[in-house]
């Protein structure tokens, strides 16, 4: 029979509640998602305790406060509790479900070997009571309970059994992770994670990710049986102790997938850099278009801007992952050390095999793709500076070009109008009949110009002739300097 004597569910859930470049807004809207989370008369209580700016662990319902709920499905009793706490910048839950006895059998309390389907109706009682069910960080699911006449082949059976209760959403072959001897009992990890990728997140041009469940699948679910209520009573006492240990898990996996976040997009502005890299190279052979330069310029800060962010916080996401396995590792630690206390000594290798597991695999990929990415900043500044560079000079001779063209210009006209006002001083200039005495007004005459108009035309020959004469002067002194400067 695979029955379990006063069969519990624990949900362990975690929500970030001070994430790195918050304001005090954005954390007193974290602190409310989390506070609707639990009853809405302790709510008060939690915000009262939830002050210190610096906290390592607080318990928001006071020393162990927690706040106890009684309810019933259509079979069984239910009892169960709110435990809320906050560690560091994150808050935790603990919520608490246990079949006390069938319903109409209230002296079979904590007595009554109930079949394993009845986790179904645990866990939609736990479903039920969380408004909003997901979290920002993780959350880890606990099946535990007495086996009766208890043997560790009989406790994999039945833990075998839990898992086609498709409400846990488990699959033994698929999710077992390994398997340990706990407080003479044993205990089963199963686990699963996907990165599902930036297509399935909302609202991908944002750094920050509050719903982790938009990125990443991680379902993780452990399941503990013991021999005797005895055992049993004690090993509830490491809920804390797991409380912290999952925090610690779900920081880790919740990084990780921040991490992965970042990558992909650091990986998108990578090939947007080498493609300004080879559009750069070839305007360069070809003429250039400043027009277009300035645009690269311009697109190339924009991503040296993001592209330094991103990096930043991918380094963030590591320094993460190592700080929270180091304080997996210690939580462990002094778990085993609790159990020689039991005199129940346990290897518990399957929880030690993720630390393991994050440190070759998860830590080490985040520091390979900070290594590879690094490169990129260099990349990104060498070529703005060099199309800078570019841009400059060809501004700058743009700029000289047309101080010259000023320059010639400008004295060719001076040179026409002095020749002008000189020429109007000439003799008989006013006099029609006399200026056609001069060559030029002999010339004019000669091709038609009207009498009447000899003198304006001359005054206006002579200055256009003399304004170009010493505009191409003017522009072959500036050429010959050029020259001597070079040389």
């Amino acid at each position: 029979m695979n029955d379990i004597i006063y069969p519990t569910l624990d949900l362990f859930l975690y929500d970030l509640r001070d994430g790195l470049g918050e304001n005090i807004g954005e954390i007193a809207d974290n602190q409310e998602g989390f506070a609707r989370k639990i009853p809405e008369q302790v709510r008060s209580l939690m915000k009262q305790r939830d002050v210190e700016v610096e906290a390592e662990y607080v318990e928001l319902l006071g020393y162990r406060g927690r706040e106890r709920f009684d309810s019933s499905s259509q079979k069984y009793a239910l009892k169960g509790y709110y435990y809320p706490v906050r560690i560091g910048d994150s808050y935790g839950l603990l919520l608490d479900c246990s079949v006390e006895h069938s319903l109409g059998h209230p002296e079979l309390t904590k007595i009554e070997a109930c079949p394993v389907n009845c986790l179904a109706d645990l866990k939609a009682e736990l479903d039920g009571r969380l408004s909003e069910p997901s979290s920002t960080i993780g959350q880890v699911w606990m099946v535990s309970g007495q086996i009766p006449d208890f043997t560790p082949e009989k406790a994999e059976a039945i833990a075998q059994a839990c898992c086609q209760v498709p409400e846990l959403e488990l699959d033994w072959n698929r999710d077992l992770r390994g398997k340990s001897e706990f407080m003479g009992g044993m205990l089963f990890d199963l686990w699963r994670y996907r990165f599902k990728g930036l297509n399935n997140a909302l609202g991908s041009d944002s750094i920050s990710i509050f719903n982790i469940q938009q990125l990443q699948d991680n379902h993780h679910v452990i399941i503990a049986f013991y021999p005797d209520s005895r055992i049993a009573r004690e090993a509830s006492e490491f809920n804390f102790d797991w409380l912290r240990l999952f925090a610690y898990r779900s920081k880790i996996i919740w990084a990780y997938g921040q991490s992965q976040y970042l990558r992909k997009k650091l990986k998108d502005d990578f090939i947007a850099i080498q493609k300004s890299i080879r559009d750069f190279n070839q305007a360069q052979a070809r003429r250039l278009n400043l027009k277009k330069l300035r645009q690269t310029l311009v697109d190339a800060q924009n991503t040296l801007s993001n592209y330094s962010i991103n990096l930043k916080y991918l380094n963030t996401q590591k320094r993460t992952i190592e700080v929270n396995l180091l304080n997996y590792r210690r939580r462990l630690d002094r778990i085993q050390q609790r159990l020689t206390n039991f005199q129940a000594a346990s290897v518990l290798e399957c929880l030690k095999q993720f630390g393991d597991d994050v440190e070759r695999r998860y830590l080490l990929q985040v520091q390979s793709d900070y290594e590879n990415f690094s490169p990129g900043l260099s990349l990104l500044e060498n070529l703005i500076n060099s199309v800078r560079g570019v841009t400059e000079i060809d501004q700058s001779e743009r700029d000289r070009n047309f101080q010259e063209i000023i320059a010639v210009a400008g004295v060719g006209l001076a040179a026409g109008a002095l020749a002008a006002s000189s020429a109007e001083q000439f003799p008989g200039m006013s006099e029609p009949k006399e200026v056609v005495k001069y060559p030029i007004g002999s010339t004019l005459a000669q091709w038609g110009v009207p009498d009447s108009w000899l003198p304006p035309t001359i005054l206006a020959t002579v200055s256009l002739g003399m304004t170009i004469i010493f505009a191409l002067l003017t522009a072959l002194l500036i050429k010959l300097s050029w020259l001597f400067r070079k040389l």
